[in-house]
């Protein structure tokens, strides 16, 4: 023990220390595009709250809180220059990180004042190191400062009753638990650690306990009052869960066996069997205690905490039958379960003889690290690994910015965000619109192009299945291939296909040296006059990475010399992607037009337009191969062209 810092503080350091590094190394996952679906909601809401955005009315009503949480540190961003939806999101994933550390420390000292130095340091350590807690709790959303807010009404509801000069505490209980309700409206219970400690108090001082639950009362109706006549809460207008309470909640809520389900969820994070266990344990040591006159914890905690524990989930019940990808709803409630857990551990251990209590608390608390904290926290490590991977999301949109001319996306679900910057928000320089759809084949290829239509990006797995019919092997050969998005390397995201809904005007075959092959080109015109320009566009396969970063040439010539008329040079394909870039094999590269301007005194007749790969700084060209890998000089003969006069 270090002079004057307690094991206890020691110990909670090094779990907040461990915590923190789990949700430190996990919080910025697959940033830019945001991959959880209710994260930009809040802050559209922030905008439209700024006069900056217009949902025709769908965020009336909507929690206030953390909306206003985005409209202040909008000004503030701003101000150093983060703008868009990804860099706003990353910095309110880390108010949420302190938050759900914040709330780690809490529980922690609930737990320590309802049952002593070990039930503190075991609160902590579960919510810590669940899972569930880290996939949630670094999250750009209202959950993580609820959870605060709830251990919090706890906590101060405890000191409230076990503090007699502290009564008081009782009502800044009711504020934490109204900051939770302005949060999210079905966080109501963590009202209810704050009543009940003032129902408590009247057992000790009833004229103080009537004036603190007078206070709470004037709290709660002024919130209420406000919500209602002054924010504007539209009964008529509510949204998703809100719209299941309107037309089931009544029944719901007396449904018992939907509120024990979610009651038991609650339990879930912190691994349900060992909860279970333990809390018997604990009730049966509690009474042991009360016969033997043994030290007992302080019965009021647990029970404060116990009032959030099966208060959330039943409210939740009132809109949802938790399952784990919806835990959310019931995490407050594992909050307060964690000082249950860790009270009923410590209890425990009040029954082992005072020679055995520092083994004997070790004893109790390993078989917890062995077959809970340890799987947990190789699932914690799992979690942050997967979310550490770049998001082939990002990549996608990024690589169509780069590559493509604008035009119309046909997706799948899988990438009903991809192109959305409200929702998505991946920043981008050109405008792609998109189309949702289950399957590419509900229109064919015509159909498409006639709704205006220009790219698809599919599964890879519908792709496959097209493959293995006649008909879907038809289908896709009208498409021009661009590029798979699929491991390696490893990403998160689905693995999607690119095409074209159009393939090239002529298609070729022509390799360039030993990686590039010239796949085919557009034309603008068949025939030409003296002074027109021909726009020439140029399409590029690499099997492998080139050697060097080449530029094209496209020369006139005449039909039976080598002399240069006229030329056009250039990257062969957009400037950005030069050609030690060409690292993937299934792209297909497209160059920008090459404009090919005829002089305006060509006398008539027919002409050659030469193109060939060189190194602009040693003018060294690729050699053109034939099949067998044979060089057929420098320069590949791409058309002849007519000259009118």
């Amino acid at each position: 023990m270090l002079k004057g810092v307690s094991f206890f503080w020691i110990g909670l350091l090094l779990i907040v220390a461990l915590a923190g590094a789990l949700r430190l190394l996990s919080y910025d996952f697959s940033l830019p595009y945001l991959d959880y679906p209710d994260e930009p909601a809040y802050y559209l809401g922030a905008l439209e709250w700024r006069g900056q955005y217009n949902s025709g009315g769908y965020y009336a009503g909507i929690p206030p809180a953390y909306v206003a949480v985005h409209a202040a540190f909008r000004p503030i961003l701003e101000a150093v220059g983060i703008n868009n939806l990804g860099d706003t999101t990353r910095v309110l994933r880390l108010l949420s990180v302190a938050a759900n550390l914040g709330t780690l420390v809490v529980i922690a000292l609930a737990a320590r004042l309802t049952a002593g130095d070990l039930a503190g340091l075991v609160a902590g350590a579960a919510w810590g190191v669940a899972p569930l807690v880290l996939a949630t709790g670094v999250l750009a959303l209202p959950d993580p400062l609820i959870h605060f807010c709830t251990a919090l009404a706890v906590w101060l509801a405890i000191i409230a009753v076990l503090k007699p000069e502290r009564s008081y505490y009782a009502v800044w209980s009711t504020v934490a638990g109204l900051l939770a309700t302005l949060l999210k409206y079905p966080a109501l219970p963590a009202l209810l650690p704050g009543g009940l400690a003032a129902l408590w108090l009247i057992t000790r001082d009833r004229r103080q306990a009537v004036a603190l639950l007078a206070l709470q009362a004037a709290l709660i109706a002024v919130t209420g009052v406000w919500l209602v006549f002054v924010y504007g809460v539209d009964f008529n207008n509510l949204q998703r869960e809100g719209q299941v309470v309107q037309t089931e909640g009544f029944s719901n809520f007396f449904d018992l066996e939907r509120a024990a389900h979610n009651i038991y969820f609650a339990a879930v994070p912190l691994n349900a069997a060992a909860f279970g266990v333990i809390a018997a344990l604990g009730i049966m040591a509690y009474l042991a205690a009360v016969r033997r006159r043994l030290p007992r914890i302080h019965l009021t905690g647990a029970a404060l905490a116990l009032s959030v524990v099966i208060g959330i989930p039943w409210l939740a019940a009132t809109f949802s039958l938790v399952q784990t990808n919806t835990i959310r709803y019931v995490l407050p409630a594992t909050a307060a379960a964690c000082v249950i857990l860790g009270a009923a551990l410590a209890q425990i251990a009040h029954l082992l003889p005072a020679k055995w209590a520092r083994p004997g608390r070790a004893a109790l608390v390993l078989p917890l690290v062995a077959l809970v904290w340890w799987p947990q926290l190789q699932a914690d490590w799992s979690l942050v690994q997967q979310r550490r991977l770049p998001d082939r999301r990002a990549e996608l949109r990024q690589w169509f910015d780069t590559n493509l001319d604008a035009g119309t996306i046909i997706v799948g679900d899988e990438n009903g965000k991809t192109f959305n910057p409200f929702w998505g928000g991946i920043p981008h320089r050109k405008w792609f619109d998109w189309w949702i759809t289950d399957r590419l084949t509900d229109y064919s290829i015509e159909e498409w192009r006639q709704r205006g239509m220009t790219y698809a990006v599919i599964p890879t797995w519908q792709r496959d299945d097209l493959q293995r019919t006649p008909d879907g092997a038809d289908y896709l050969a009208q498409l021009l291939h661009l590029r798979d998005f699929v491991p390696p390397p490893r990403q998160r995201g689905p693995d999607v296909v690119v095409y074209r809904l159009w393939r090239m005007a002529v298609e070729t075959d022509v390799r360039f040296g030993d990686a590039v092959r010239l796949t085919g080109y557009d034309r603008s015109a068949e025939r030409v006059k003296p002074g027109d320009t021909l726009a020439l566009r140029f399409y590029w396969n690499a099997a492998q990475t080139p050697a060097d970063n080449y530029s094209l040439f496209v020369h006139l010539v005449p039909a039976d010399t080598s002399t240069v008329l006229a030329q056009a040079d250039g990257a062969p394909a957009v400037p950005e992607r030069p050609t030690l870039t060409w690292n993937e094999p299934s792209e297909t590269l497209i160059s920008p037009p090459f404009n090919l301007t005829l002089p305006p005194d060509l006398a008539p007749g027919q002409y050659r337009v030469m193109v060939g790969l060189y190194n602009f700084q040693t003018g060294a060209r690729l050699p053109i191969l034939d099949a067998d890998g044979t060089p057929q000089g420098d320069a590949l003969p791409l058309m002849t062209l007519d000259v009118e006069s």
